[in-house]
C-alpha cells in the first residue's frame, strides 16, 4: 500500500509538472506537447498535439540576367584576307589554358530559405523543425528527441571539419548532438547530454560521452550561440566548443561508433536535440588538403 501510494504521488506530480510545462512553453492549456482545443460549433473539446507554426520566409528569386547579345562585326573581304595562318596560331598560344574546375573546400550546408536537403528525422514524439525569421534552422520541444538529418550526398568521410553555431532555447539537456562519418563508421558529438553539463564523443570503444575520456563538464547559458566544431582526419579526431579544444583522439586502434538506438537515425550527418528547444545557424562543410 505504501508503494501504491508513492506511485500515485509520482504520476500527480509527473502530470502537474507537464501542464505547467506546456502553460509556459505554449501560454494556454495543455500537457507536455499537448493542447486542450474546444470546436466553437459544438463545444466538444479535446486533446491535439501542440504545433509551433513555421514562420514563412520569403524567397526572392532574381529575374535572369539578360543574356549577353553577340556582337558580330563585320570586315570588309580584303582586310581578312590579310590575316594568315600564323598569325591565328600565335593569337592562339598567348591565351592561358583553361583550368581544371576543383571541387569548393567550403560548402555551405543550410541555405537559410527552406531545408534544402536536411530531412526531418523520425524518432518518434519530435517537436517541429522549421526555419525562424532570420535563416535559423529551429527545433521546437519534443517529447523525445527532435532533429534532422542529411539526405544529399556526403562530401567525404575523412579529412574535413563541420562546424555551426547552436544555441538553448529552452530545456535542460543536450541542444546539439552532431552526427558525423569517421571513415567507414560514425560518431556523435554531444554538447549538454546526461541533464545538460556532459560534451564528448559517443561512442569510443563502445562507451558513451560520460563515460570515455572525451568527457568534459560545462555550464550552458540560453538563447547564447555557441560555436560547435569538429574535425575528423585519417589520424585523428577533434572537437571545440567556442575556441576551446574539447576532444583530441587519436584513431589508431580505436572503435568509433554510434550509441544503439535512436540516434542511429541521424547518419550520415545529423543534428538532433533531447527534451529541449534548439537554434542552429552557420552550418559549414570544409574539405581539408591531404599532406603527401
Amino acid at each position: 500500500m505504501k508503494h501504491f501510494s508513492g506511485l500515485v504521488v509520482f504520476v500527480v506530480g509527473f502530470l502537474i509538472s507537464g501542464v505547467v510545462m506546456h502553460q509556459a512553453l505554449y501560454g494556454k492549456t495543455g500537457i507536455f506537447v499537448w493542447s486542450w482545443n474546444e470546436n466553437p460549433d459544438t463545444g466538444e473539446g479535446g486533446l491535439e498535439r501542440t504545433k509551433l507554426e513555421p514562420l514563412a520566409v520569403e524567397v526572392v528569386v532574381p529575374d535572369p540576367a539578360p543574356e549577353s547579345a553577340e556582337v558580330i562585326v563585320l570586315k570588309d573581304a580584303a582586310a581578312a584576307e590579310k590575316k594568315d595562318e600564323g598569325a591565328q596560331a600565335a593569337a592562339k598560344a598567348e591565351k592561358p589554358a583553361a583550368k581544371e574546375k576543383k571541387k569548393p573546400s567550403e560548402i555551405s550546408l543550410l541555405n537559410g530559405k527552406d531545408l534544402g536537403d536536411w530531412e526531418k528525422t523520425q524518432f518518434g514524439g519530435e517537436g517541429d523543425v522549421f526555419l525562424d525569421e532570420e535563416g535559423s534552422l529551429e527545433f521546437g520541444f519534443g517529447a523525445v528527441m527532435t532533429g534532422v538529418h542529411w539526405g544529399g550526398e556526403v562530401p567525404a568521410t575523412s579529412n574535413y571539419e563541420i562546424e555551426l553555431e547552436a544555441k538553448k532555447l529552452d530545456g535542460y539537456d543536450f541542444f546539439c548532438a552532431l552526427t558525423f562519418p569517421v571513415k567507414d563508421s560514425h560518431a556523435t558529438y554531444v554538447i549538454g547530454g546526461w541533464g545538460g553539463g556532459i560534451v564528448g564523443i559517443s561512442c569510443v570503444d563502445d562507451l558513451n560521452a560520460s563515460e570515455n575520456e572525451t568527457m568534459n563538464i560545462e555550464g550552458f547559458e540560453k538563447d547564447r550561440w555557441y560555436k560547435v566544431k569538429v574535425r575528423v582526419t585519417d589520424a585523428k579526431l577533434e572537437a571545440w566548443l567556442d575556441e576551446d579544444l574539447m576532444v583530441d583522439l587519436e584513431l589508431k586502434d580505436r572503435k568509433i561508433s554510434l550509441l544503439p538506438g535512436d540516434i542511429e537515425l541521424s547518419a550520415p550527418i545529423g543534428i538532433a536535440s533531447f527534451q529541449t528547444r534548439a537554434a542552429y545557424r552557420k552550418i559549414t562543410w570544409r574539405n581539408l588538403e591531404v599532406k603527401k
